[in-house]
């Protein structure tokens, strides 16, 4: 990761784990996984899911609803006097670790809306669909480039559609057009903020702040805005958390009619384009590192049959890595931007001097079709709970 920390990492509530990235990474949010405490509560709170229907809501709303330290204290008492959990240990213990798990503490870090290991495991899933534990090692990498593949098509078409075509705007408003050409796809959800009630609490100078109140709902979130400066926040800490402008700040928009949103109102903002062209480099080296893999190896396979052709392909090979090396120190601009110079010389020559062979038969491109599926449950205690789509987990979450 070239010395860089993550902002965000999410884990189960494993303490060896814990202890290891407070060590290694002890610049980085540590979070636990939303999914692994709705089970775990499932296990230890099961009797009290089953007499009190009520009970899913009152937990949902204490790790989701709260922008406050105060009203989440509040909640999380009242929900224990309620169901009379004021001596259970596991909630006990919980308590003790609710700055990981409850977003009234973790809303002003980075971590793109996820709150759980849904990426990860999702793409355990993926990777099932296509290698087995019945493959060697030739046959996983093979099928494993497929998956890349595959991958890499999806992206490209996404790229496509965000390149030459906008979202269409629910209203004819000049912000909607606006982050229409800033946003994805998948971002542009603006609809709800004409759904919210904004009301005007107090200016002070150029600075102005505005109460939004969710259609239907009876919670308020704050924005505060800065018309001197452009600067412009919200209690809810989308932008913060997720990356993605909320409605609340939008809502504001709309009343002061800002039809554009400036880069110093959200910060480190890139634009759709500039997304596309980092993204374009980074394929662009991948792709020239997949086939110089694959030219790699088919030579080493074949030199390594022979001493006079391992003798020829060593010499070779050296003398292209020390034309390689020259070509990159002169180009210091291009290597400034691609990151530091690559360390070729010593990993290569290892490799040529152990004669290291990956085998020498070609393999269809249909040869291996055992997709590996696993069951799509999970055993815990002898329950058997199903693992669908973890959205249904946050039904009480908001997503105003």
């Amino acid at each position: 990761m070239s010395g860089k920390q993550p902002k965000t990492i999410l884990t189960d509530q494993d303490a060896a784990m814990a202890k290891a990235l407070a060590i290694t990474w002890p610049n980085t949010c540590h979070r636990l996984c939303i999914w692994h405490i709705y089970q775990n509560a499932a296990i230890h709170l099961s009797s009290v899911f089953a007499r009190f229907t009520s009970f899913s809501k009152d937990f949902s709303s204490c790790i989701y609803d709260f922008e406050e330290e105060e009203e989440f204290l509040c909640a999380w008492e009242e929900m224990l006097d309620k169901y009379e959990l004021k001596t259970n240990e596991w909630l006990e213990r919980m308590f003790k670790l609710r700055e990981k798990w409850a977003l009234v503490y973790g809303r002003q870090y980075f971590c793109a809306d996820m709150i759980t290991t849904q990426r990860s495991e999702s793409m355990n899933s993926v990777l099932k669909r296509y290698v087995s534990y019945k493959h060697n090692l030739l046959q996983f990498f093979h099928h494993f480039d497929r998956l890349i593949d595959e991958r890499r098509y999806q992206e490209l078409k996404a790229d496509l559609r965000t390149c030459h075509s906008t979202p269409v705007a629910s209203f004819p408003v000049e912000i909607l057009k606006h982050a229409g050409s800033v946003y994805t796809h998948e971002v542009f959800e603006l609809r709800k903020a004409y759904d919210s009630q904004i009301e005007l609490c107090g200016e002070i100078g150029e600075m102005s702040e505005y109460k939004i109140t969710p259609f239907r709902k009876h919670y308020q979130h704050t924005v505060m805005y800065d018309s001197s400066q452009g600067n412009i926040s919200c209690s809810c800490k989308k932008f913060e958390f997720a990356g993605i402008l909320c409605s609340h700040v939008l809502k504001v928009f709309f009343k002061k009619k800002q039809s554009v949103v400036e880069a110093q109102s959200l910060g480190d903002s890139v634009s759709t384009s500039e997304c596309v062209d980092e993204n374009e480099k980074k394929k662009m080296i991948g792709v020239h590192y997949k086939e110089l893999c694959t030219l790699y190896s088919q030579l080493v396979t074949r030199a390594a049959l022979t001493d006079e052709t391992f003798k020829l392909a060593k010499a070779g090979i050296l003398k292209m890595i020390e034309e390689v090396e020259v070509k990159l120190e002169n180009m210091t601009t291009i290597s400034s931007k691609v990151g530091p110079k690559p360390v070729l010389k010593k990993a290569l020559v290892s490799r040529v001097d152990e004669k290291q062979s990956i085998g020498a038969s070609l393999i269809p491109e249909n040869a291996f079709d055992d997709d590996g599926n696993a069951s799509s449950e999970i055993l815990i205690k002898g329950g058997k709970i199903k693992k669908k789509n973890l959205s249904n987990l946050e039904k009480g979450r908001r997503v105003d």
